[in-house]
């Protein structure tokens, strides 16, 4: 099995293949980020659940969808992410 670089946390780690649902974004989020670290953002009461509530998030806006996905790319460091992620939870 294939293995990636996390940039999140920095850690070398089997590539995931459950399907994410994310659309076009999938394939960098399982190029780029492990399992642990996606589990953090996406079990229930995760950072996406904190982001949504700190955010107030109508996912049945665009743009709020488009907030969610901002601060996920921020979350996974990913490279061209465009916002500052804030951690709430600390």
């Amino acid at each position: 099995m294939p293995e990636i670089h996390c940039l999140r946390c920095g850690k070398t780690a089997e590539r995931m293949t459950e399907n994410l649902f994310l659309g076009k974004m999938e394939e960098e989020i399982k190029d780029h980020v492990c399992q642990e670290c996606w589990n953090e953002w996406n079990r229930p009461g995760g950072v996406k659940t904190m982001v949504i509530n700190e955010y107030r998030l109508n996912l049945g806006d665009e743009n709020a969808r488009n907030t969610l996905k901002q601060q996920m790319r921020a979350f996974f460091k990913l490279p061209d992410a465009t916002a500052e992620f804030k951690d709430y939870r600390h």
